[in-house]
């Protein structure tokens, strides 16, 4: 309310004031839904409730390994290993953007 009852406009209020302090938390929010989303896609992918089969998706593709499990189990593996690296790789990042970013965690000297 000071910086509006001196006359600052909308956006620069906007843009000095209330952005510097939100985009810390929207980066957190942002990088630890990624892996809620990469992995919903995939499980309604490997239901057959995702993506059409032309488009790929790591759930089609543990689908169409999973159907040869006893003859090629490595199939599995091959949509499953980077699945569990694209969670962990942007869980971490989100943890690490979380540790940068929140001010309380940050140590008194």
């Amino acid at each position: 309310f000071a910086a509006r009852s001196i006359g600052t406009g909308w956006f620069r209020m906007l843009y000095l004031h209330i952005l510097p302090n939100v985009i810390g938390p929207l980066l957190i929010l942002a990088s630890m839904d990624i892996p809620v989303v990469v992995t919903i896609e995939s499980g309604l992918s490997f239901l057959g409730l995702g993506v059409r089969p032309p488009t790929a998706s790591w759930g089609t593709v543990l689908a169409d390994g999973y159907a040869y499990v006893r003859n090629t189990p490595w199939l599995l593996v091959a949509g499953g290993v980077p699945l569990i690296l694209t969670t962990l790789g942007f869980t971490f990042m989100g943890e690490t953007l979380r540790d940068i970013f929140d001010p309380t965690l940050k140590r008194r000297d």
